[in-house]
């Protein structure tokens, strides 16, 4: 096992990226654990247990799907649903700056668990899509990929994702502690031109009896080791993949950070006309708030003023 080239503590074995290899199968991977900037995202929300659960998962899955990603610009990948909870969304920028928020329905969410222990995705979310973006500004065309809640965790919904329209072999886990506030992600690819000796599965991308262990493999990962940030990436992958080999390469930290300011309120403000925004006021002031950091942005009479006459 190599060692690996940029890692990020000793102590936290946090907030960090961590890219590898399967050699045996010849597989990529990605190990994603968030911690203290998982704490910071959520601080100043107050969700209720599963939807921090499955925020936290979100934020998880985003971070190993952008960093399989060569881009400069920001990664968005967005969950829409009918059910109790609308919306979980998480993006990342290339520089590893990653921000999150969630819309739910509480008296709905609160129904819900009063009837079950331990509701999934879809029960929460009910019928909806799946949707990831990739913005590299105004100079290059915005991609973005959808496709439906399929799955019983937002990792399923990736994998039939990458299945069906990148032609990707993809398997995740992704998970999250709502006690510690801590989440989580193993990702693991196999390029279609690196697959040998495949098995025929019909109209199913064809896999290899490899792929099928290393799936097995990472799947058998605990929520007590994924989650545990006294273990570091590099000996938790060991004991998982260590018959086939593993190879370590960068490890990239990752950090909560809030694109929101004042100028950008002002711009988004200025887009509508004067009368739709004096409609906003209450007592005599417009109050907008990040959904993300919940930072609220007020503006008076005066400020409106200055706002709608300068040119």
């Amino acid at each position: 096992m190599n060692t690996p080239m940029n890692f990020i503590s000793e102590n936290t074995h946090s907030d960090c990226v961590q890219h590898f290899q399967v050699e045996g199968p010849g597989l990529r991977g990605r190990f994603v654990r968030i911690g203290p900037a998982l704490q910071q995202a959520l601080q100043a929300h107050n969700y209720p247990a599963p939807v921090e659960r499955l925020l936290g998962e979100t934020v998880a899955v985003t971070v190993a799907l952008a960093s399989a990603l060569k881009y400069d610009g920001i990664f968005t990948l967005q969950a829409n649903g009918d059910g109790a909870i609308k919306t979980l969304m998480a993006d990342i920028t290339s520089d590893g700056a990653f921000r999150c928020y969630a819309r739910f329905d509480e008296d709905l969410v609160t129904t819900i668990l009063e009837t079950e222990s331990d509701p999934s995705l879809p029960r929460f979310m009910g019928a909806g899509h799946l949707a990831f973006t990739v913005d590299q500004g105004s100079d290059t065309d915005r991609y973005q990929g959808i496709t439906e809640l399929t799955g019983g965790t937002l990792a399923e919904c990736a994998h039939h994702y990458f299945r069906q329209s990148e032609q990707i072999l993809t398997a995740m886990v992704a998970m999250c502690d709502t006690a510690s506030r801590v989440s989580g992600a193993i990702m693991v690819q196999q390029l279609p031109d690196e697959q040998a000796t495949p098995v025929d599965l019909g109209e199913d991308m064809a896999e290899t009896e490899a792929w099928r262990r290393a799936v097995i493999l990472m799947s058998s990962v605990k929520p007590t080791e994924l989650l545990d940030m006294a273990l570091p990436p590099p000996e938790l992958l060991f004991r998982l993949f260590h018959e086939d080999g593993v190879r370590l390469f960068d490890a990239n930290p990752i950090h909560n950070q809030c694109r929101c300011s004042k100028e950008k309120v002002r711009n988004t403000l200025k887009s509508f006309p004067r009368a739709e925004i004096d409609e906003l006021r209450d007592d005599g002031i417009v109050t907008v708030t990040c959904e993300f950091c919940k930072i609220d942005y007020t503006f008076d009479d005066t400020a409106l003023d200055t706002l709608f006459s300068a040119g």
